[in-house]
């Protein structure tokens, strides 16, 4: 179960790539070697979005022998939809619409429905991935402990989530990025499971 919650929450803060922020710095210094905050990249993810990006995912768990690879496409319609196609080696969609959730997969011979109301722990990361898409800073610190390090050149945004029921779910998260632009995201759960996934622009082929 938690290879699929780590699935489900992957999908959430990668629908947008980054664009450079650059506001509340002074014009008379090189942007690129200033140290760059929450607030700059959470801006950058609302400006930059795009509604569909590919990816690739590695995940890894004591369950798996080797690293499962998958690819896929991420999708964010707004104000509250995001989806997460995976179309290799195998189909498989991950839909949040609203407060519900809906995994399908072909290979499992499963469609099943849950609500964000029945996981408190889940809603509060949906809740706090959809501000960030938004820019709504204050939601994203008030459900993570947030750590910016690096520059626009290369930075890195540590998210770790406050609440003991999160706390079970996911030890943190780490979106790194270079020149403005969101290029990797990493999932770690207590348990050590974790996965990276990789994004690409353009379409997946």
């Amino acid at each position: 179960m938690s290879i699929l919650w780590i699935s489900i929450l992957g999908m959430l803060p990668l629908i947008g790539s980054l664009a450079t922020a650059g506001e509340n710095v002074t014009s008379h210094s090189d942007h690129s070697s200033r140290a760059w905050t929450v607030e700059q990249v959470v801006a950058s993810l609302k400006e930059g979005r795009e509604p569909s990006v590919s990816f690739e995912e590695a995940t890894y768990s004591s369950l798996l022998t080797e690293p499962l690879i998958v690819r896929g496409l991420l999708r964010f319609t707004p104000p509250s939809t995001l989806e997460k196609d995976v179309l290799e080696p195998y189909r498989e969609r991950y839909l949040i619409e609203g407060d519900r959730v809906t995994f399908e997969s072909e290979r499992k011979h499963v469609k099943k429905t849950i609500s964000l109301e029945d996981y408190p722990a889940l809603r509060s990361f949906v809740e706090a991935f959809r501000a960030t898409l938004t820019g709504d800073v204050a939601q994203l610190k008030k459900v993570y402990e947030t750590t910016v390090d690096g520059t626009s050149r290369q930075w890195t945004l540590l998210l770790r989530p406050y609440d003991p029921a999160g706390k079970s779910m996911v030890d943190y998260l780490l979106l790194s990025g270079s020149e403005g632009h969101l290029t990797t995201i990493a999932i770690r759960a207590p348990d050590g499971d974790r996965s990276v996934m990789t994004l690409r622009r353009g379409p997946s082929k």
